[in-house]
């Protein structure tokens, strides 16, 4: 008899179990995983699915029990888990061979890199979602030229970068990570950057929306991992820029500073460099700005507030974040971030 039950994640046995039975499929189960279903015929395990947040992940079903609708029974109770926590948006990452299996059930998908698809269902459709974010920001159709940031928080060497793009070029897209996983809220972040940058007339301000440095396409980004799927994440996320991005911005040129400090940010630097060109956009890397103790980087001024620092701070960033930083609204951040390690 089939039955289908949720795994207790606090069970070591339960995680054990299931991260034995994906190793036959070269799945790992990760650490990340917040949900995860087990499927047994008669109390042996048959197949499993998980999530993390909004990404399904570590499907695997044993070869003779597939064609039998399990795959769907799975993505709909953990489609139905999402809703429960107010998700409406969903990726699944697959082997490329695997796809069909998830496009019959309605996902559509986004890309296919390193013989990996990421598909997504739900309430966006990557075109449609940056077609309406060229309108919401009226965006015009000339050539141009952008950066990615995440600005945890925004410092003076991220608008150094900024300003040299605006200077070289008619017009510039900066566009700020929406993942809300770094110490400063999206809202903080993006709201700095419009302040910091009001100056700059040709520059516009926009999110990245889920699809670029997100923590469905590029969790490394935001973990402390040393693997290979740092590599293929950054090779995803460079895929999907020159597949959807390029073409409806009309992007030709992106800027990005040199990467002294972090190792996945090197990673997705060299990436660029790579994929990029031969998509017809030129990567700039301009020289990170320095200050009196060496280059000025956000996880420094992140650690100046660990240790109340504000004189280095105020060296370090445009006078609005400083003011945002010295402000009630800042105490909670910055009380949270004194309370955890972590790369963001």
């Amino acid at each position: 008899m089939i039955t289908m039950d949720v795994v207790n994640l606090h069970n070591q046995n339960r995680i054990n179990e299931l991260k034995l039975f994906v190793s036959q499929f070269n799945l790992q189960f990760e650490s990340d995983i917040d949900y995860s279903l087990a499927i047994y015929d008669d109390g042996k395990l048959v197949g499993t699915a998980s999530k993390a947040r909004n990404v399904l992940k570590c499907f695997a079903i044993l070869p003779e029990y597939q064609g039998q609708n399990l795959t769907s029974m799975l993505v709909k109770a953990i489609e139905d888990r999402m809703f429960r926590e107010g998700l409406y948006h969903f990726f699944i990452y697959t082997p490329s061979h695997n796809k069909q299996i998830f496009t019959s059930i309605g996902y559509k998908e986004i890309i296919t890199s390193n013989n990996i698809t990421l598909l997504e269902n739900g309430i966006h459709e990557i075109k449609k979602f940056l077609l309406n974010l060229k309108n919401k920001y009226r965006i015009s159709d000339k050539p141009k030229s952008c950066i990615v940031m995440n600005g945890n928080p925004f410092t003076l060497g991220h608008l150094y970068l900024i300003e040299t793009c605006a200077s070289e070029n008619e017009e510039v897209i900066v566009f700020v990570v929406s993942e809300d996983k770094s110490s400063f809220p999206f809202e903080v972040r993006f709201n700095l950057i419009q302040k910091g940058t009001k100056h700059l007339n040709n520059v516009k301000v926009i999110e990245t929306g889920p699809y670029l440095v997100s923590n469905s396409i590029f969790p490394s980004y935001f973990l402390k991992t040393n693997n290979e799927k740092e590599v293929s994440q950054a090779q995803m996320d460079c895929d999907i820029f020159v597949t959807y991005y390029k073409p409806m911005f009309n992007i030709i040129k992106r800027y990005i500073g040199t990467e002294p400090y972090c190792e996945v940010t090197s990673i997705y630097n060299t990436m660029m460099k790579k994929v990029l060109p031969s998509h017809g956009v030129l990567v700039k890397e301009i020289e990170r700005k320095q200050g009196e103790e060496g280059f000025i980087s956000a996880s420094k001024v992140r650690e100046c507030l660990r240790n109340d620092d504000f004189v280095s701070i105020k060296m370090m960033v445009p006078p609005t974040t400083y003011e945002f930083l010295t402000s009630e609204e800042a105490k909670p951040i910055i009380e949270n971030l004194k309370a955890k390690q972590g790369r963001h």
